[in-house]
């Protein structure tokens, strides 16, 4: 066992008080993607708490804790199934922190390098051509086999990227309209504005044709997810500061995402930052794509699209923003489109980097999820996050198509 700095006690302080509110119920079993598949107490959302509350007394952390807190998706869907009210998202993110003490300096080292890398995707975006070239070459030789056993994450990087239709550099621009009724600033992304451009512009079309006019100002980074996740919360703070900064909300009605993590984590930023005026501002601004066009009356013309579609609800969507019935709202815009929602667990197992971090968890949580779509019998699956587009395509392979709603409603608007 390793003794906590003194500068860790105020995490220690707050965990005692958070789970505190735990009476060990049990209902968010049920509710957890990783309990589902392991069937451990430890795995389990109650479990995890008990060993944090056990932690907190001790003043140590054990590797035990850092293990299952590392296999925590961090879906955050036992918030709404506890009946006493447990801020378990808020528990997850202060464990996040306080079991790097236990981590080892080269999975530290590892999990800068990736978090860094990914939150500046959109400076390296001329390498992401190439870098497929490869991917898919040792995606269908025998190489990938031979990678050793002990690198999972090498794996599941090289059969995600190839995945990924290759996007030039972001655009940088300001879209208006005439007689606009609403204007409204938008966030690009780091993953995204390299990876899935095309959900920028289908962004903007759809707004634009919603007659909303769109500002992407420049010098966008990280929103701060990535670092958060991995428990570097230094790292967090000052990508939400920088944010903060690039999007000015003067003279603008709201601060839009498309990515279902970032719109999560911008909209707690009063938690990561202090309820400071200026970032309680921002926050307050920030919605999701669908779930600010959900407000509007709609006046776009939108063509007929009769097919059957598949709707999966983010984690970060439905669980973290609570954003319910929107995205269906919206999508059931297009007219004669069939949109069904997917059966099975509602998480895919994507959770950010948690792909790359617990790769075969990753991909348990997420064959439940891949067998629950495929017996739904469609080929077009809808999902307003970048990771679980990524996730549920390298499950899913050619047989269904993975895009973001907004993307379905530009090409209606096309039609």
């Amino acid at each position: 066992m390793k003794t906590v700095s003194n500068d860790q006690a105020s995490d220690f302080a707050a965990i005692t008080q958070l789970s505190s509110a735990c009476v060990h119920c049990g209902f968010c079993l049920a509710a957890c993607p990783t309990y589902a598949v392991t069937g451990m107490e430890n795995d389990s959302p109650r479990g995890r708490i008990w060993l944090l509350a056990e932690a907190a007394r001790s003043g140590s952390v054990s590797d035990v804790l850092r293990v299952h807190i590392d296999r925590c998706i961090g879906c955050e869907a036992c918030v709404p199934a506890c009946p006493s009210g447990v801020r378990y998202d808020e528990l997850i993110d202060i464990a996040r922190r306080v079991v790097n003490v236990r981590r080892p300096k080269r999975e530290l080292l590892a999990r800068s390098v990736m978090t860094t890398g990914f939150a500046r995707a959109h400076r390296l975006a001329r390498l992401v051509a190439p870098a497929q070239g490869v991917a898919r070459v040792l995606d269908r030789s025998s190489l990938l086999s031979r990678l050793p056993s002990r690198l999972p994450r090498s794996r599941a990087l090289v059969r995600q990227a190839t995945v990924i239709a290759p996007q030039a550099s972001p655009q940088v621009f300001t879209s208006l309209v005439p007689n606009e009724r609403a204007r409204v600033v938008l966030l690009t992304g780091c993953i995204a504005s390299v990876l899935f451009k095309d959900v920028n512009d289908a962004t903007v079309e759809v707004l634009n044709a919603e007659g909303i006019s769109v500002i992407v100002p420049k010098d966008q980074g990280c929103c701060g997810a990535l670092a958060s996740h991995a428990g570097q919360r230094a790292g967090a703070q000052r990508s939400a500061r920088a944010v903060i900064e690039a999007l000015d909300v003067t003279g603008v009605d709201a601060v839009i995402t498309n990515s279902a993590g970032c719109g999560a984590m911008m909209k707690d930023y009063p938690e990561l930052l202090g309820h400071e005026q200026e970032v309680e501002r921002f926050s307050s601004r920030v919605a999701d794509v669908l779930e600010y066009l959900d407000r509007m009356e709609s006046i776009a013309d939108y063509k007929s699209m009769p097919r059957q579609v598949l709707y999966h609800d983010p984690c970060h969507l439905k669980f973290a923003q609570a954003v319910g019935s929107a995205p269906s709202s919206v999508i059931r815009r297009i007219p004669d489109i069939d949109l069904r929602s997917v059966g099975g667990p509602n998480c895919c197992g994507a959770g950010g980097l948690y792909s790359l971090a617990q790769p075969e968890l990753a991909r348990q949580v997420g064959e439940a999820k891949r067998d629950a779509i495929l017996d739904a019998g469609a080929d077009l699956l809808l999902s307003g996050n970048p990771g679980c587009a990524i996730q549920l395509q390298t499950l899913l392979g050619d047989r269904v198509e993975v895009v973001h709603p907004i993307v379905l409603l530009a090409r209606a608007l096309r039609q």
